[in-house]
């Protein structure tokens, strides 16, 4: 069913409902690009593993040793290693953590392998305050700004802190962050309220290409309607950060009476 309001449902920000949205927003994102830049360019969905830690900073789980074997039918007798005497062993017990997947989308150009342009659709654990949220993202995304990929980033949830940026950006609820390679330190921010439609997006390609237009209002209904938020959010719940009184009124307005923002 259509979304009961005009552009993003807030109400997706409620746990645990974003981390059910998101992959199916990438996806058809994905199924929207892949028509247009097919065959020169492929376009596909990376995940990775991140670690929350008291300790540890989050980081991309990716082992420096990997030790292997070939499969066998009968399984190796158990052995345990004799430890020298003057070493000493104790039981103990790995710290806490949480693992999460990330995903976002790769553009590449199919002839070399090259990444032409990453994007990441922001999590509410990209915007937690700490070390463990947006500090560990600023830093993924210091490293991409060192390559030569353009960099695509989707705010979509009112929630949390905002990218930092240098200078003035437009007012909104949300942010498409547009980085061209070769505009650095320069990038492109489109802003928009909760209560406006997703606006079209610029997607830089290779420069002999220029850009392609992603529908991001098209990719959002694909996303919602299969999927039945109308039907499944609590819009019963309280929205963080709360919403103005404007913003209570327009919500409650028809057709959207039934709904309670708080």
């Amino acid at each position: 069913m259509p979304c009961p309001f005009p552009g993003m449902d807030p109400f997706l920000e409620v746990t645990p409902y974003w981390s059910d949205f998101s992959p199916a927003f990438l996806t058809a994102i994905r199924n929207q690009l892949l028509p247009t830049v097919l065959p020169r360019y492929d376009v596909r969905l990376e995940e990775y593993l991140v670690l929350e830690h008291d300790e540890l900073t989050p980081h991309r789980v990716k082992p420096d040793v990997i030790v292997s074997t070939s499969w066998s039918s009968e399984a190796a007798p158990a052995q345990t290693l004799a430890i020298p005497q003057s070493a000493s062993t104790l039981e103990a017990a790995y710290p806490d953590f949480d693992p999460r997947t990330q995903r976002r989308l790769v553009l590449t150009h199919r002839a070399s392998g090259k990444v032409v342009t990453i994007m990441e659709v922001l999590s509410p654990i990209n915007k937690a305050p700490g070390k463990d949220g947006i500090d560990a993202y600023e830093r993924k995304r210091e490293e991409l700004l060192t390559t030569s990929c353009h960099l695509i980033e989707l705010d979509l949830l009112r929630g949390g802190q905002r990218l930092p940026i240098k200078g003035a950006v437009p007012p909104g609820d949300y942010f498409a962050y547009i980085g061209r390679q070769e505009r650095r330190p320069s990038c492109q921010v489109i802003g928009w309220s909760w209560q406006s439609v997703l606006p079209p997006i610029p997607v830089p390609l290779l420069p002999e290409d220029g850009e392609i237009q992603l529908d991001l209002a098209a990719a959002f209904r694909n996303a919602y309607e299969p999927a039945y938020y109308d039907q499944r959010l609590p819009y019963d719940s309280h929205l963080r950060p709360p919403p103005s009184q404007l913003e209570i009124e327009f919500a409650r307005a028809p057709p959207n009476d039934s709904k309670t923002v708080y």
